[in-house]
């Protein structure tokens, strides 16, 4: 069954009402398990009805209803929900709750959980923040934008020692690593942050907004220029404007200033990628 029709259905059996709203959901349930009676706009479940409910969620998803209520899996893992029931997909927590990617940049050594791990090239760990923060030896951290700079942050063209001798390289955050996750480990590591993001209004928003940020990891001027006019992507810069120009234009931070008076200068967007070598793919 569906996870919207179990609780619908929890929702019906533990009910003091005989009538119920004709979602969707619940008039297909009628129609297939002839449990149910549609009265006008309304479907009404009998004690019958309800007890026959009980058996069916019993029997097919292993949910006991007498002791399960709508949102018993609410902020459980994929493992702790199958106490309630025989589907583990009825959490709404992702298979990934609270957990961040990392390494180390290339040559260097992961230092975490009082171990010096070195990673071949390519390689990250998946491990929660709040693990990362009571045992990471790192004392600065180099937080990258996008997945692909991250996953081949051996390939950037330019030096990255500004953010430290051997910073903590963390990827910021996508649909399968949340981005609030990221940010916590940087609130709850209160390091030194150097943010890799791309060159664009955007880009040195989410710069400014990182907790603990220091500064921008960039290639030489001379270098980002000739790259400002060599890719010619006006129409992402201009619509970028409308939400960050204001705040930009108020910033103070040395970093900021300078590379957003680049990017009026030249009026384009700068993907990160851009400072990436062009090889042929790892074989991991």
């Amino acid at each position: 069954m569906e996870k919207t029709l179990i609780n619908s259905l929890l929702r019906v059996y533990h009910s003091d009402k005989l009538r119920h709203s004709a979602s969707g959901v619940l008039i297909r349930f009628v129609e297939d398990f002839n449990i149910g009676n549609r009265i006008g706009t309304s479907l009404e479940f009998s004690n019958t009805d309800r007890e026959s409910i009980r058996k069916l969620l019993l029997a097919n998803e292993g949910i006991n209803t007498k002791t399960t209520q709508v949102g018993q899996w609410d902020g459980l893992s994929r493992t702790e929900s199958l106490e309630y029931s025989d589907n583990e997909k009825m959490t709404s927590s992702s298979v990934r709750q609270g957990r961040v990617a990392i390494k180390a940049l290339p040559g260097k050594f992961l230092h975490i959980d009082g171990q010096s791990i070195s990673m071949p090239i390519g390689a990250n760990l998946d491990l929660h923040w709040q693990w990362i923060v009571a045992h990471c030896s790192h004392t600065s951290v180099l937080l990258v934008e996008n997945w692909e700079a991250f996953d081949t942050i051996h390939q950037i063209t330019f030096d990255l020692s500004r953010a430290g001798e051997n910073p903590l390289v963390v990827f910021r955050g996508s649909p399968v690593y949340r981005q609030d996750y990221a940010m916590a480990l940087l609130q709850g590591l209160a390091l030194p942050v150097f943010t890799l993001v791309d060159y664009d209004p955007s880009g040195l928003i989410l710069a400014q907004s990182t907790p603990h940020f220091i500064g921008l990891m960039t290639p030489p001027t001379h270098e980002l220029v000739s790259a400002l006019k060599t890719i010619k992507n006006y129409s992402r810069y201009r619509s970028q404007l409308t939400q960050a120009q204001a705040v930009l234009n108020n910033s103070t931070h040395p970093d900021i200033v300078a590379h957003w008076k680049l990017l009026q200068e030249h009026g384009t967007a700068l993907p990160q990628e851009y400072f990436l070598l062009k090889r042929t793919p790892v074989n991991r």
